[in-house]
């Protein structure tokens, strides 16, 4: 990204309202610190939060806690700093609500899945859905999610897919074809679908008995996942790495050999897959994929390309998908070639930080200047 776009001054004020930010790790924490700190070099980008922790030495932001962690201490905080546009980062009501008190209509939004479906379950669901009805452009991160919010009468006007860093992952010069890898990288929940592969373990350890299945990740599923282990015998062929440090994760993707998350989704849908940065993370360091079409999923997995795609709740697909992959090294390598070419053109951080620039300057023209409180 350049500063050579007009409407990209570095006098125009964007600020970034946000309940979840770096030094936090998550999906919605990676894709607004990614966008941000790119958007920090072509604008005055100022991002709202009370996340407490240092930023990475040279990051072109600024970041400071809300007044108080609620609409209206984030309201007072705009008012003090008179940004030009406000992004609400995700769709909360507490983070609409200060952006249309602040600046009423005139805000923009980005939507992931679970954020818009959990206030759906809500009292607030109606002012909620006006507010951000409102916001100008309302972006969200898949096809599965324009599909959702039209048919919740909500229009987004871009889609923004998340990217990865092609430069932190990369593949190995060359892999192993003996002792071969599973891998998945998730939050321990039920919804990440980990106990329908360890159920399928014992199938795949009759024909590769020196099968490893890796789990990077902690969350609340984690006993459970290691009880499902050893009522399946699998213990040794199963390793929970925990959380790993950002410096390791790149190697642990290069050491596996193909990457399986087999989410599904929850009977209330409240809980969803909206894109899924781990498969862009896995395809950019040359891996195969086995997934589910399953929410965004699609939009970051393409079936036969980059990987194989399998219906939600379909062990027999799942079982057959992982074999076929097993099988066939020359199959794994060229999925994995595919992938890391779509990271390398298409889904990186910085085409995802240009399609985000392009819809903000988009509809500047309709963000006057604020006069002064």
């Amino acid at each position: 990204m350049t500063s050579s776009n007009p409407g990209s001054s570095p006098q125009i004020k964007l600020a970034f309202l946000t309940l979840d930010f770096y030094p936090q790790v998550g999906g919605v924490q990676n894709y607004l610190f990614e966008i941000s700190r790119r958007l920090g070099r072509n604008f005055n980008v100022l991002v709202i939060t009370p996340e407490q922790g240092s930023l990475p030495p040279h990051t072109p932001l600024q970041k400071i806690a809300p007044a108080a962690p609620h609409a209206l201490g984030f309201w007072q905080t705009l008012r003090n700093h008179q940004p030009d546009v406000v992004i609400v980062g995700h769709a909360h009501p507490q983070l609409l609500l200060a952006a249309t008190l602040y600046r009423r209509g005139r805000y923009a939004a980005i939507t992931y899945g679970n954020d818009y479906l959990a206030a759906q379950k809500r009292w607030h669901r109606l002012l909620f859905n006006q507010l951000l009805r409102q916001a100008n452009p309302l972006m969200t991160i898949s096809a599965a999610n324009v599909e959702r919010l039209e048919a919740l009468d909500l229009c987004p006007t871009a889609v923004i897919h998340p990217g990865t860093d092609p430069q932190r992952f990369y593949p190995p010069p060359t892999r192993s074809q003996n002792a071969l890898t599973l891998l998945t990288v998730a939050r321990l929940v039920p919804r990440k679908g980990i106990d329908t592969l360890l159920r399928l373990l014992p199938q795949f350890l009759a024909g590769y008995p020196q099968l490893t299945y890796q789990i990077v990740g902690d969350g609340p599923d984690k006993p459970r996942l290691r009880q499902l282990c050893r009522e399946l015998d699998v213990e040794s062929h199963v390793q929970f790495l925990g959380k790993v440090s950002d410096d390791a994760l790149p190697q642990i993707y290069r050491k596996a050999d193909v990457f399986v998350m087999l989410t599904r989704e929850e009977a209330q849908q409240t809980s969803v897959e909206g894109f899924g940065i781990v498969y862009l993370e896995a395809s950019a360091s040359g891996l195969p994929i086995v997934a589910t079409r399953c929410g965004g999923v699609a939009d970051a997995v393409r079936d036969g390309v980059t990987g194989l795609l399998v219906p939600p709740d379909a062990p027999e697909a799942a079982q057959q998908a992982i074999a076929r992959l097993l099988a066939d090294a020359e199959l794994r390598a060229s999925l994995g070639r595919a992938g890391r070419r779509l990271v390398e053109e298409e889904l990186n951080w910085d085409q995802t930080a240009v399609h985000f620039q392009s819809a903000i300057t988009a509809v500047l023209p309709a963000y006057p200047p604020k006069p002064a409180a």
